[in-house]
């Protein structure tokens, strides 16, 4: 029997999945322990920018001992022209859901980003560890980092997971899919891939950050700031002939330079995450192998 870890008393741990539909939100509740109580809200149920809302769902109708944020406004672009927004949902909503775990003792595990950091180490070729310390270069980035440090300044019981690069069955929820589905359309369809070919940064399959999360809380890791990534690293462009030489099928891919698409936010040129603290992937590979082979590619519409 697993036992409840984040207050130490006993089974049935309550846990409240906050962005429940999206594709790390929908793995987590998938792979979620049999002794966990999950309840699962969506943005329909309540928004995280409205404190009377959080805390009528988290305080006065439920209580939970550890609550789990997925959500974010993460369209890297937009959140140049709108930083309020990205401010108000990356930071503010943060700060309201702080609130709602001094007011009820719960855990918060919040999901964040590799862009808090501005991929300065491609000099070294170094992965970012959860030793280094952050310097985000576009609204996005700052604006999830703002919401880390609102979280390690307000909570002792909190755990920050980092994870970069996602793709899963679900798609990106508000992104109109994820890289991986991108590249099959496109080849599906004959059309010749252009690909970046000097950004870098580490893959990562949401079932495998799913499975690790509910390990880190289940076995009483220590609170903290964990990086959860397939272990490794590569260019999109690299990532992309995987993709298609896993999927089976025939492509065209041209590498080319970041300066050749046109972006409002800038985005670091490298941003593979490490663990320093025993969390322990496998290999992107051998992840986007396992994902293609479940999603059938060769039927993919």
């Amino acid at each position: 029997m697993v036992q409840k870890t984040v207050e130490g008393r006993g089974d049935d741990m309550k846990v409240a999945l906050i962005g429940s539909k999206g594709q790390l939100g929908q793995d987590i509740a998938r792979h979620v322990p049999s002794s966990v109580e999950l309840k699962p809200f969506v943005h329909e149920d309540f928004d995280i920018t409205e404190k009377e809302e959080i805390f009528n769902f988290l305080c006065e109708k439920n209580k939970f001992d550890l609550i789990i944020n997925t959500a974010a406004f993460h369209k890297t672009d937009q959140c140049e022209d709108e930083p309020h927004k990205a401010f108000l949902v990356n930071a503010v909503g943060v700060k309201y859901l702080v609130d709602v775990c001094i007011e009820t003792g719960a855990c918060l595990l919040h999901i964040s980003t590799d862009y808090v950091f501005d991929g300065r180490k491609i000099d070294t070729k170094e992965p970012y560890t959860e030793e280094d310390i952050p310097n985000p270069i576009n609204i996005y980035g700052i604006s999830k980092y703002a919401g880390e440090l609102i979280i390690q300044n307000y909570l002792e019981k909190y755990y920050i997971v980092r994870v970069a690069s996602l793709y899963g069955k679900a798609g990106a929820s508000g992104k109109g899919g994820n890289f991986v589905y991108t590249i099959l359309n496109k080849a599906k369809r004959g059309e010749p891939l252009k690909v970046i070919d000097d950004i870098y940064m580490s893959p990562t399959y949401t079932h495998d950050v799913a499975q690790k999360i509910w390990e880190i809380v289940l076995e009483q890791k220590p609170y903290g700031v964990y990086h959860i990534t397939n272990s490794g690293y590569c260019s999109w462009y690299e990532f992309a002939k995987k993709i298609i030489e896993y999927a089976g099928l025939e492509s065209e891919i041209k590498p080319v330079k970041h300066t050749e698409f046109k972006t409002k936010a800038r985005r670091p040129l490298w941003s593979p995450l490490r663990s320093v603290k025993g969390v322990k992937m496998r290999s992107w590979e051998e992840a986007l192998r396992d994902f293609i082979n479940t999603i059938n590619p060769k039927c993919f519409i």
